[in-house]
């Protein structure tokens, strides 16, 4: 227990800085990441070392998957694509239930495509239906990112379920079931947090960043002097068309991985097609063939450019969770602290659970997380003290607790929607545990008829 010290040093150090300071967070968390790293013991240059390591790997996964993402929705936008899309779902919905439709949305998208490449794609929708339904972005941007982390944390073929899945050993189709169904309660209690907590909150309470206000400006201005343009709205299927054609892509690559075998000339085909950098650039050439009538000319390849402006900062900031997360994960104080939880004589359901949240907290992923988790929670399993779909649904439930700035997700919502780091906390976080908590209540009831 003698690395917690350094590490809760090294963690409020960094959150100082984030929010009461003006450094920002790429450097806190750069400079937390090598305070923790010394301090637990790693030598300098191994720290330094690492967090280069981790902050390449994480451009690596999602850098272009970003871009990608910023120039579809620079096309979504600029041909009013989301205004058609948000009109049309607040035709379904009505207005004051907009963020039904955005959870609902979020449910389905994340089953098969990863959280932060959907939040990616949708953040522009969710902007529109704001504007246009007269609810706080701030509510709406929150119900999404919640909505769409429930799938995500329970439902496989994602990687964490099913990683839960592989070491428990556990049926695949009977963890879909009841991770459909905390997930729906889940959803059930993210749209009543946003309602009570988020919704009501005035205007003041959401702070944005520096870059986003100076962002904010820019595009006041820049909307001031735009020519109205007086090319024809696109169609709703039109708008839907880019959207959906990453998505199903992504989804079509994942069903074939569990249903074809290994070696399959189709694999090899919805290999390339369904990786998120390719679904994504198709996604990008499916918006310049649907929606080139409703753009100005001179837009089109424009947008290539002009869309990697607020890219950086969201690759930048979300690299640098990965590197604190990477120098982190190597001090091994999520095994010391996981080892410490699994020997304490607490509730049974609660183990688990407590593993999995402690693990996310200290080293941010949530795969590491669950692996954690179900190799410390199998001997309790296989000694008949926990039944093995409860093990499953309170780790999938734990990954949602401890959840803050360590995790790239977090930084990929707070660039998207501008807001700053307390902000997120306030907002995201919160929701998180909230949805993990609401996890585990709907756990413990499953339980008690198993």
């Amino acid at each position: 227990m003698a690395l917690m010290i350094p590490f809760l040093i090294g963690l409020a150090i960094m959150l100082t800085l984030m929010i009461k300071t003006k450094i920002g967070p790429f450097m806190s968390m750069l400079l937390g990441a090598l305070i923790i790293g010394v301090g637990c013991g790693l030598p300098a240059q191994k720290a330094i070392d690492t967090i280069a390591t981790g902050f390449g790997g994480i451009c690596k996964s999602i850098g272009i998957v970003i871009i990608f993402g910023a120039i579809l929705g620079d096309y979504l936008d600029k041909s009013n694509a989301t205004q058609r899309i948000a009109s049309t779902l607040l035709k379904v919905t009505g207005k004051k239930k907009a963020d039904i439709a955005l959870s609902a949305t979020g449910f389905l998208v994340s089953i098969h495509v990863f959280c932060d490449v959907a939040l990616i794609m949708l953040a522009p929708l969710v902007k529109v239906v704001s504007k246009k339904s007269g609810l706080g972005l701030g509510s709406l941007a929150t119900a999404l990112a919640l909505s769409l982390l429930t799938t995500n944390t329970f439902v496989a073929p994602t990687p964490a379920p099913l990683s839960i899945v592989s070491i428990l050993g556990i049926d695949l189709g009977e963890s879909i079931l009841w991770g459909l169904i905390v997930s729906a309660v889940d959803c059930v209690a993210i749209l009543a947090f946003c309602r009570l907590f988020i919704a009501p909150k005035p205007e003041g309470w959401f702070t944005k960043s520096a870059a986003a206000k100076m962002e904010e400006q820019v595009q006041e201005l820049a909307e001031e002097k735009e020519q109205p343009n007086n090319l024809p709205m696109p169609s709703f299927i039109q708008s839907i068309i880019p959207i959906l054609v990453p998505i199903v892509l992504i989804l079509v690559n994942t069903t074939c991985k569990m249903v074809l075998p290994k070696g399959s000339s189709v694999l090899a085909v919805t290999g390339v097609l369904g990786d998120k950098n390719i679904a994504l650039a198709l996604g990008i050439i499916s918006a310049i063939l649907m929606l080139y009538r409703s753009i100005p000319r001179e837009e089109v390849f424009a947008s290539m450019t002009t869309a990697l402006t607020p890219s950086g900062p969201v690759i930048f900031i979300t690299a640098a969770g990965g590197a604190l997360a990477k120098v982190i994960d190597l001090t091994g104080v999520g095994t010391v602290m996981a080892n410490a939880l699994s020997s304490m004589s607490l509730p049974i359901i609660l183990i688990p659970f407590l593993i999995c949240g402690f693990s996310k907290f200290v080293q941010g992923s949530s795969s590491v997380a669950v692996i954690v988790a179900s190799t410390l929670t199998l001997p309790l399993m296989q000694n008949g003290l926990i039944d093995p779909i409860v093990a499953f649904l309170s780790i999938c439930a734990g990954s949602g607790f401890g959840s803050h700035v360590n995790n790239s997700y977090f930084w990929v919502f707070a660039n998207l929607f501008g807001y700053d780091t307390k902000t997120s906390l306030k907002t995201l976080c919160v929701g998180q545990h909230v949805m993990a908590f609401a996890g585990l209540l709907a756990t413990v009831v499953i339980s008690l008829f198993r």
